[in-house]
Formats: C-alpha cells, sequence, structure tokens
C-alpha cells in the first residue's frame, strides 16, 4: 500500500508516532543532505505521513464534537424542565427526571410500541395492553439505575435486595399519572378521530407511559432511613 511504501521511506513501521517520524526525517535530511533525489523521497514520505496524521487527529476532534453535541441534545429535555419547572419543585422530585440512555431508550420504546400496536391491532384486547403497559412502565421506572445483584464465581446471585416501598410506591403513583393522563388525551381526541375508543385510549396511554419511562426514575429519591 502506499502508506506502508511511505512509512518504509522513512526507515519506520506504519503507524509509528509523531515523534519517530520527526526524528526519522530529521536523521535522513542529513544522510541525504548532497542527494538531490532521495531526499526528495524523504519530504514527500515525511509529508504524506504528517498530513494523514492531520487528517485522523481532525477526525478524532470531529468524532467528540459529535459525541458532545449528542450527549447536549441528549440532556436538553432534562435541562429545560431543570430550568422552567424544577425550580418549584422539592429537590427529591427534581432528581426523579434523566434522560435516557441509548439502551434504556430502546428498551423501552420496544415495550411501548409492541403494546400499543398490539392495542391498535387487536382493539377488543386494548385494556389488557394498557395494563401490559402499566407494568412495564412501573418496572422500567423502579428499576432504572438499581445496581445488579452481587453474583459470585458460580454465577449465584448473592442477598436479594429488599423492596424500597417508598420507590415502589412513587412508581405506581407515576403510572397512575401516566394512564389518566392518557385517558385525558383520548377523551380529548374521539372528539376529533373517528377511531375505536379503547384503540385511541391504548396509543395515547401507551404514548404517555413511553414518556414517563424514558425520563423517569426513582431509585435513591428518597430518604430510606
Amino acid at each position: 500500500r502506499e502508506w506502508t511504501r511511505m512509512y518504509r521511506n522513512l526507515g519506520l513501521e506504519e503507524g509509528a508516532s509523531r515523534e519517530k517520524t520527526v526524528k526519522a526525517t530529521t536523521r535522513l535530511r542529513r544522510k541525504y543532505a548532497d542527494d538531490e533525489e532521495a531526499l526528495e523521497r524523504v519530504e514527500n514520505a515525511n509529508l504524506w505521513i504528517m498530513t494523514k496524521m492531520m487528517m485522523q487527529k481532525e477526525e478524532a476532534t470531529r468524532k467528540r464534537q459529535q459525541a458532545n453535541r449528542m450527549r447536549e441534545l441528549g440532556n436538553a429535555p432534562k435541562n429545560l424542565f431543570l430550568k422552567y419547572i424544577g425550580g418549584y419543585l422539592p429537590p427529591s422530585v427534581r432528581q426523579m427526571f434523566e434522560a435516557p440512555s441509548s439502551a434504556h431508550f430502546r428498551t423501552a420504546s420496544s415495550l411501548m410500541g409492541i403494546f400499543a400496536l398490539m392495542g391498535v391491532c387487536v382493539p377488543t384486547q386494548a385494556m389488557n395492553f394498557v395494563g401490559l403497559s402499566g407494568v412495564a412502565c412501573m418496572g422500567l421506572i423502579y428499576q432504572r439505575g438499581r445496581p445488579e445483584p452481587v453474583k459470585d464465581d458460580m454465577g449465584n446471585a448473592g442477598a436479594v435486595q429488599k423492596i424500597n416501598y417508598k420507590e415502589a410506591a412513587s412508581a405506581v403513583v407515576i403510572t397512575a399519572l401516566g394512564v389518566l393522563s392518557g385517558l385525558g388525551l383520548a377523551n380529548a381526541l374521539s372528539y376529533v378521530v373517528d377511531a375505536q375508543v379503547t384503540a385511541v385510549f391504548c396509543l395515547t396511554a401507551c404514548a404517555t407511559l413511553w414518556t414517563l419511562s424514558l425520563f423517569m426514575k426513582v431509585y435513591g429519591c428518597f430518604n430510606t432511613n
């Protein structure tokens, strides 16, 4: 390959550091000071390698900037909430909001999306799927951020963590509020959408529960003493 040949012209292995490249170029410049053709090969190789290093550095900088932008975008909903609403809420309520990670977003979206789709496809069972989405929402909110059980060398789980009743009750209340919000949205939409009420309710309930499961948590938000 061309890059390999350029490194070989300087007597280096491919991927050598900038410091090694500078030292090899300086040494070869002195060695071929009177050989114009060899000196030109050295200068060309040095230019190619330095250009490659600069491109790699720029690419790494671009990726870091992109990652920072994505992190800021992911934190935007939480930041807006804290700026305009969170300041008026107790600290225990403020800390219940957290921007979702990619894995959490995929899990919550997959579960709620499946329940909403099944509720639309089978309207007669829509209420059952609302119940399932509510259970999933409670589980996601309660388990979010909670440490995994410690396991021994054989993979057996250690002591089972006790249920935190304050956190469990909070997850139930949050889920109930989500279902009630979905019911209110369904009643409002029933005046403008010509569709079966149960199917609309399933969609609105799953949407509100999905939003809550994305941004809400209860672990560590209450004093257990």
